[in-house]
């Protein structure tokens, strides 16, 4: 089917579309489903979601999210082509942890490069969350899973020795990062310390350290920045490290 674009100025944070309610009958979707967009040279896969008020989205149109849009090159008006997509199979190994099986560290690959390409919806993310609550992982899994959510961003390459104080955050009040980085740089190791903004408290390290200083920097900066003073203490969201770990904290 063709569809005109309507572009929402709306940035959503996640790859979806609005279909009006008759269209995506007629097409057979259903709230959830995939479909592949296809505009001029450029595709993207996107989760659906169903827009009851024609005012939202008219019959006939699709409504993009401007993240999608942009990635489209895809403009007011502009004719799209809209099919259903398939499941991406990353999907399966999703399920084959919530029963419980040990997945390969190709498929869990598999998972991780589909949650930063956006491929999956937060449901399913929060399956394979849930999945590991309930079933553990073993530790070639949890290497597995570290070393695909490295591999799937950018890597901050230090010269010498660099350490890491980590920790899942979450407690109110904890803020013995600002305590724990300085002390480590002035024993001469390296501390590129990234941390969270709030997530279950008021204030996170980051917020608490913003009050200081300033926290955003780009990678290049960061480095910069420790190999002149050892450590730093910085806004992780505002980095490509590790994307997969915003996003699961985040679902």
């Amino acid at each position: 089917m063709s569809l005109s674009v309507k572009v929402l100025n709306i940035l959503s944070g996640k790859r979806a579309a609005i279909l009006n309610k008759l269209d995506a009958e007629g097409l057979g979707i259903n709230l959830h489903d995939r479909i592949k967009i296809l505009h001029e040279n450029k595709t993207a896969t996107v989760l659906v979601e169903i827009g009851e008020e024609p005012e939202l989205v008219p019959r006939g149109f699709i409504g993009l999210y401007k993240e999608v849009a942009l990635e489209l090159g895809a403009l007011n008006g502009e004719i799209v082509k809209v099919e259903l997509a398939k499941t991406p199979q990353s999907v399966t190994f999703i399920r084959k942890k919530l029963r419980g099986q040990t997945l390969s560290p190709e498929e869990i690959s598999s998972i991780v490069q589909d949650t930063v390409s956006l491929n999956l919806s937060e449901l399913e993310i929060a399956a394979f969350l849930l999945a590991q609550e309930f079933y553990g992982m073993n530790m070639d899994e949890i290497e597995a899973l570290a070393k695909s959510m490295l591999k799937t961003g950018d890597v901050l390459d230090l010269p010498g020795k660099a350490v890491d104080k980590h920790s899942i955050g979450g407690v109110p009040g904890n803020k013995v990062s600002l305590l724990i980085v300085p002390i480590i740089a002035s024993a001469g190791l390296l501390i590129p310390k990234t941390s969270s903004k709030a997530i279950t408290s008021p204030s996170g390290t980051t917020d608490t350290m913003s009050v200081l200083a300033n926290v955003e920097f780009s990678i290049e900066e960061l480095r910069k920045i420790v190999l002149k003073v050892g450590g730093a203490i910085v806004w992780g969201g505002a980095l490509n490290l590790a994307p997969a770990d915003d996003i699961f904290i985040r679902v």
